[in-house]
């Protein structure tokens, strides 16, 4: 094989796998070309760029989830877009089961929110005032004194 400088690292796992005869038949000039294509895509990052494998026993399953600026030709989108159909039998499960988990958490979350919003009684309802001791100082604050203690009528729960 020739001597190649500064090799990218998926190059070099792909080109190894090229058979010796192959490989040696590429010149200089081949070789630059090709290594220049694989550059291109070296520091390439997404602006999103979640990988990782799901851990289903007797599966082995990956999800990567990408995203960015678009730097794709419209010769390469068009070749993409009919070798990777958005709609096939596997991306629309996917789907269904990502909207069903979807509705079903934001349903339980809005539920949760909305019975404890009305759980709160915002109506005045009566409290007794534990700092006022005396008949003469409830009655002078416009409470009822009831039991030996000072009642406010209005007391807001929301206080």
């Amino acid at each position: 094989m020739k001597s190649r400088e500064h090799i990218d690292p998926i190059f070099e796992q792909l080109f190894s796998q090229i058979s010796p005869e192959v490989a040696d038949s590429f010149t200089d000039e081949q070789l630059k070309a090709i290594q220049r294509g694989f550059g291109s895509q070296v520091g390439a990052r997404h602006f999103l760029d979640i990988r990782f494998s799901l851990p289903i026993p007797r599966l082995r399953f990956y999800l990567v989830l990408l995203a960015g600026s678009e730097r794709r030709s419209q010769q390469r989108l068009r070749n993409e877009k009919a070798r990777y159909p958005l709609f096939n039998t596997g991306n629309i499960i996917f789907l269904i089961g990502f909207l069903t988990i979807l509705l079903s958490c934001s349903f339980t979350i809005f539920s949760f929110f909305w019975s404890s919003l009305s759980s709160i009684s915002t109506s005045p309802y009566p409290t007794s005032i534990p700092w006022i001791v005396d008949k003469s100082e409830c009655e002078h604050t416009n409470r009822t004194w009831h039991d030996e203690k000072c009642w406010d009528d209005v007391h807001s729960p929301m206080f």
